[in-house]
């Protein structure tokens, strides 16, 4: 499946491995990690993750309490 994410998700995935950073070196780094492993996994299997709402799947970052919303369109799932 192709991936398209949002301008505004790939922001806040950045302002996020910054502070993680911030917090601890490396952190971010791991956040990181685990939020592409996250994504390959959606698009591998987008129907395998829960529902938030009607149309919006939710997939939970391990280790961190950030989730990732999505869809799923015709041939692609946008982040």
């Amino acid at each position: 499946m192709k991936l398209r994410i949002h301008e505004l998700a790939a922001k806040e995935l950045l302002d996020a491995v910054k502070w993680y950073d911030q917090l601890q070196n490396g952190l971010g780094r791991r956040f990181q990690e685990m939020a592409v492993l996250q994504v390959s996994k959606i698009r591998k299997n987008p129907q395998w993750f829960p529902r938030e709402h009607e149309n919006i799947l939710k997939a939970y970052i391990p280790k961190f309490p950030y989730k990732i919303l999505y869809s799923v369109e015709a041939d692609s799932v946008v982040i």
